[in-house]
């Protein structure tokens, strides 16, 4: 494990995939509160303050993402207004080496939609069973040329906005396409409440 303290507002912490494994977490158990998971970070940042002088005192977001093959890290972000731009590099640059070059990724504000390819209906469903709990959020399910397009509205809060992000990073590609394109070209799988209904899925599926 090292941590890279890059300002006052960030940490990064790596750490290797063996030391996960040897405390049974994994990634994606870090986008899900449990007992094991909340101890294992306050572990982490009792360490980034007793190594880098990091002190956790105000609201915060965390994520996750794939370091290396053998490493991923956890960037830890104290939540500020000044911040904000930083906070969208990160997750601009998150998961790159998951990205197809023939698609532009994008990331759209909160106003706009956010539409995000999968590959798999399974990488779908796998996506949607960890985002939080998205009350008023409008979301669509298309099918076009045998891959799966998911568009969101309305997700919420900063936090919860930050968290999906990463979420829906891991397991699609956010790109450049148009509610209205879909509505024309694609096929609806889901026509409304998508993210409600693949819940249910992927619940009865548990």
């Amino acid at each position: 494990m090292r941590i890279l303290k890059v300002n006052d507002n960030t940490v990064r912490i790596f750490i290797s995939f063996t030391e996960l494994a040897d405390r049974n977490i994994s990634l994606s158990d870090f986008f899900q509160r449990s007992a094991r998971t909340e101890q294992f970070f306050l572990e982490l940042i009792s360490k980034a303050r007793e190594e880098v002088d990091f002190n956790l005192d105000q609201p915060f977001w965390i994520q996750a993402t794939v370091a290396s093959e053998d490493e991923f890290v956890i960037t830890v972000i104290k939540q500020e207004d000044q911040i904000d731009a930083e906070i969208n590099h990160i997750i601009q640059t998150s998961f790159k080496e998951k990205k197809k070059t023939a698609r532009p990724a994008s990331k759209v504000n909160s106003e706009q939609d956010w539409v995000y390819v999968f590959f798999e209906f399974e990488d779908v469903i796998s996506a949607v069973r960890l985002l939080p709990s998205l009350t008023n959020v409008q979301s669509t399910l298309y099918e076009y040329e045998e891959e799966y397009y998911l568009t969101l509205r309305s997700l919420g809060t900063l936090r919860k906005k930050k968290i999906a992000e990463a979420i829906l990073d891991e397991f699609g590609e956010s790109i450049m396409m148009t509610d209205d394109f879909l509505k024309e070209h694609a096929e609806p799988v889901i026509k409304e409440q998508a993210i409600k209904v693949l819940k249910g899925i992927a619940k009865k599926r548990s």
